[in-house]
């Protein structure tokens, strides 16, 4: 993974600055031109669409819908003319009929016929109508034109006036009926002449041209009112896609401002992902700790080249290794056992110590810290993290323990002749202090003090009489009491000490324990008379282990009290005179006879 994050990239060849710059200067201006050129490109490519959209449909709504709608309804119209006109045809045909039956003579029923069509009206506004001419081109009925009985009817779209009626006459002896445009008054208007599209029908049993028409401009007016509401719509819809090509285009312009932004980003990130990525490659290659990665089985699928400064193998020949091929023999199994232990926990670790055999033989502790590598669905792909030599620290580290025990053990010593010199002035008690030493350290470890405290206690007991080396010896030899001039000076013993010993630099406060021996929870002890919060637990505890000692045992001036006197001595102070929780923890001690205070064994 490390390998992966560090990548395998070939460094580029050697380029002067000033040249590179300028290079990457142009380049860089080149990229952003070509970039505004694709942007501009992509925003038209998004945009022409709409717009042809609205091209198209403009063209086939005016070039192609509407012709095609007046035309669709002209044909219609023109349709309608030749229904109206058959129904009219068959209207005569059944008057005709009854002429031949003889329900009618052809007078009675051709003027029965006429009025009639000379009444019938239709259209939106009622005025258009039918005529009849005979086949010798001359009008038998007109409704608008009752003066055109008998007369030829002009066609206005010749100068010479040609007879339109022989028109229709003709249309009829060719086809038998048919369509005839031409030129006529509008309507019940004769100064009013527009194009006009009729259709007529010979009836031949009388002789008769029927026929009926419809005004072009009433079509055109039709169409003109469609156009209309086709225009509006259109209006609408033009309006609505020219908002959303407009929308359309704004959009694409910002997305494609978006884009470039985030495409510079991302380009910026890469080149600092790259930098990032060739000063971490510097980094591993050059630290001075080992780099390395394992998969959950213990082998190394990545290492860096400080393994060859540690171990003599280059990074290639590490990787594919499992753990314990680097491992001493000796320490294969117990190292294995640790790892499969550290695999299982899957949580960082450090400080896992192995003893690796280097390629020429040496034996080397390398120091290994990882952490866990998780997929993202939570699986351990393995530990990352990194390695160092410390054989020359667990040297300097056992030299150091060896010579701190040398000196403790001197220390020991020391202490030890100070106790026994202070001893050799007062025979009669001698082993005193190594008897309280004895019972202050066994009262701290029931406490469940901490070692390096008791270690502290163990130092100030031995020593805690030793400013009684300053004393005349014939007050400490005395066999009778002592007056009370001799007692003061006899308290003496704790300040004595606490000046010998307080320069002398204890890892422990030796010599305030020393001098605080002798102080009451209550403050009426010496020789300051401080009280509970002032006074040091390990010298709490030491003026127990002290009372229990010196009232158990012989002096010049009286006998033992007795062991059970100085018990019931410290069971009466208790929590006034002496540390509760010391004496506590003192009778606890004697009553499961974890220590002996018996006289004989004193």
């Amino acid at each position: 993974m490390v390998q992966r994050l560090l990548g395998i990239i070939d460094l580029p060849s050697f380029v002067p600055l000033a040249h590179s710059t300028n290079t990457q200067t142009a380049g860089a201006v080149m990229e952003k031109d070509k970039k505004r050129i694709f942007t501009h490109a992509i925003s038209i490519r998004i945009a022409l669409p709409a717009l042809l959209t609205i091209v198209l449909f403009v063209t086939a709504t005016f070039v192609i819908i509407l012709p095609s709608l007046k035309n669709n309804l002209l044909a219609k119209k023109r349709e309608m003319l030749r229904e109206l006109n058959t129904i009219v045809w068959d209207m005569v045909s059944s008057y005709e009929k009854m002429e031949r039956n003889g329900e009618l003579s052809r007078t009675e029923a051709q003027k029965t016929v006429l009025k009639i069509i000379q009444d019938l009206r239709y259209g939106p506004k009622n005025k258009d109508y039918f005529w009849v001419n005979d086949m010798t081109g001359l009008i038998v009925v007109h409704p608008y034109r009752p003066d055109l009985h008998g007369e030829a009817v002009p066609d206005v779209r010749y100068p010479k006036g040609k007879n339109l009626l022989d028109e229709f006459v003709k249309v009829v002896k060719a086809q038998g009926a048919g369509y005839v445009e031409y030129r006529f008054q509008w309507q019940d208007d004769p100064q009013k002449i527009v194009p006009k599209i009729s259709y007529v029908k010979g009836f031949e049993p009388w002789g008769w041209v029927i026929g009926t028409g419809l005004y072009v401009e009433d079509v055109n007016v039709e169409i003109g009112l469609i156009a209309k509401q086709l225009n509006a719509i259109a209006s609408v819809i033009l309006l609505f896609v020219s908002f959303l090509a407009a929308y359309i285009i704004r959009h694409t312009m910002l997305a494609d401002r978006v884009r470039r932004i985030i495409s510079e980003e991302r380009e910026s990130l890469l080149r600092a992902l790259e930098e990032s990525n060739e000063r971490f490659r510097s980094l591993v290659e050059t630290t001075s700790d080992w780099i390395w990665e394992l998969d959950p089985d213990g082998v190394y699928t990545y290492c860096s080249p400080k393994v060859r400064d540690l171990l003599g193998f280059e990074a290639d020949e590490i990787i594919g290794k499992r753990l314990e091929d680097l491992i001493a023999i000796k320490e294969v199994e117990r190292t294995s056992r640790i790892f499969k232990k550290l695999i299982a926990s899957q949580k960082p670790f450090n400080g896992f110590e192995t003893i690796c055999q280097t390629r020429d033989g040496r034996v080397v502790v390398i120091e290994k810290n990882g952490v866990p590598v998780f997929a993202d669905n939570g699986e351990l792909q393995g530990y990352r993290g990194i390695a160092r030599d410390i054989s020359e620290r667990k040297t300097a580290i056992e030299a150091l323990k060896k010579s701190r025990d040398e000196l403790h053990n001197s220390l020991e010593e020391t202490v030890k002749s100070l106790a026994l010199a202070a001893e050799k002035r007062d025979p009669y008690t001698a082993g005193h202090q190594m008897r309280v030493d004895t019972l202050a350290c066994a009262i701290a470890t029931e406490m469940g003090l901490p070692e390096k405290q008791i270690e502290g206690l163990h130092f100030a007991a031995l020593l805690h009489d030793i400013g009684k080396i300053s004393l005349p010896s014939e007050y400490l030899a005395k066999p009778a009491r002592l007056s009370a001039q001799e007692r003061a000076i006899i308290k003496c013993h704790t300040e004595v000490g606490y000046e010998i010993l307080k320069n002398i630099p204890f890892p422990w406060p030796v010599a305030d324990i020393v001098y605080q021996h002798h102080e009451h929870l209550d403050g009426s002890g010496y020789p300051r008379g401080i009280t509970d919060k002032e006074i040091l637990l390990e010298a709490k505890i030491l003026t127990v282990a002290d009372v229990v000692e010196a009232m158990s045992s012989h002096r010049p001036y009286r006998p033992s009290l007795g062991l059970e006197t100085a018990l019931d001595e410290i069971r009466s102070g208790r929590g006034v005179f002496y540390h509760a929780e010391s004496v506590d923890a003192c009778l606890r001690l004697i009553a499961e006879k974890k220590v002996d205070l018996s006289t004989a064994a004193w």
